[in-house]
């Protein structure tokens, strides 16, 4: 019996050592990302299956939306201001004066879970939405699959580190030891590419964004055009033009006394020496006139 109780005991740390492996094992190769995906893990046997958390598809939202203020330089201030209390940011402004008043192009980002508050309170700046128009892009295939992916490369990355160690552990070949570094430098690479998209999808999907145009009301257009009568402006833009005319006839009195004085200079000389022997040339008599019968 005394025998018997060591060896039992042996047994039992040796089970629960492998036991213990295998755990670990299994850990190493369960997916990092495997809730940030939605990915549904068999139950083990005989254990009742538990429901998994529901955290929705992955969209990604853009809206275009057309509006007309009474005063375009307030509104966008008052734009700015929405955006940042709902917890968003705007990321590109453009503006344009037409006829003295201000046109903008605003793009802003919202989180995705406030879009409608954000579309609400754009409405009620404008005095009318002339154009609104939302499109949604569903990612989640594509989010699942780039999982899926990482989750394979990851496991792929162990195994190669493990190998390495074990490599440099026996002392093996310097090519061989390359070789697998080689590899296991591509995987990770990839492994950094994907985690990249991944993070990508989640910002576009977690901030809805929204393309603003923002117009002047037909009826906050001025009577008078505010640049107002400029005399001094069109009299120095007709000085302007008489400038411009004098300029075009001296260019085109050199040109004519450059170019075209020389080539006809010689065609003149010649016709009129031709024209002087002509002259002086015997002229033939001129025949008898007939008597009248």
């Amino acid at each position: 019996m005394k025998r018997a109780l060591p060896i039992g005991f042996l047994l039992a740390i040796a089970l629960l050592g492998c036991s213990k492996s295998r755990i670990a094992e299994d850990r190493i190769a369960e997916p990092r990302v495997a809730l940030a995906f939605n990915a549904t893990v068999p139950p083990a046997p005989g254990e009742t299956p538990r429901a998994q958390p529901d955290f929705g598809r992955k969209l990604i939202r853009k809206v275009e939306l057309e509006v007309a203020v009474r005063d375009t330089e307030a509104a966008a201030q008052q734009i700015q201001a929405l955006v940042v209390s709902l917890g968003g940011f705007v990321s590109d402004v453009s503006a344009q004066r037409v006829e003295s008043l201000m046109h903008y192009e605003i793009t802003v980002r919202v989180p995705a879970e406030r879009l409608e508050e954000a579309l609400a309170g754009l409405r009620k700046l404008s005095t009318r939405v002339d154009r609104e128009q939302l499109s949604t892009e569903d990612v989640t295939d594509k989010y699942v699959d780039l999982g899926q992916r990482l989750k394979t490369l990851q496991a792929t990355e162990t195994e190669l580190r493990a190998l390495l160690a074990e490599s440099r552990a026996r002392a093996r070949k310097v090519d061989e030891i390359m070789a697998v570094y080689k590899e296991l430098t591509e995987i990770r690479g990839q492994i950094e590419g994907i985690q990249g998209q991944i993070n990508s999808l989640d910002k576009l999907a977690a901030l809805s964004s929204i393309h603003l145009r923002v117009r002047p009301d037909a009826i906050a257009a001025p009577i008078v055009r505010g640049d107002g009568w400029r005399p001094g402006e069109t009299l120095r833009s007709s000085a302007r033009t008489l400038m411009q005319l004098l300029q075009w006839l001296a260019d085109t009195a050199i040109v004519f006394l450059v170019v075209v004085v020389p080539v006809l200079l010689p065609v003149a000389l010649l016709f009129w020496l031709w024209s002087r022997r002509r002259r002086r040339s015997p002229q033939p008599p001129a025949p008898p006139i007939p008597p009248a019968s």
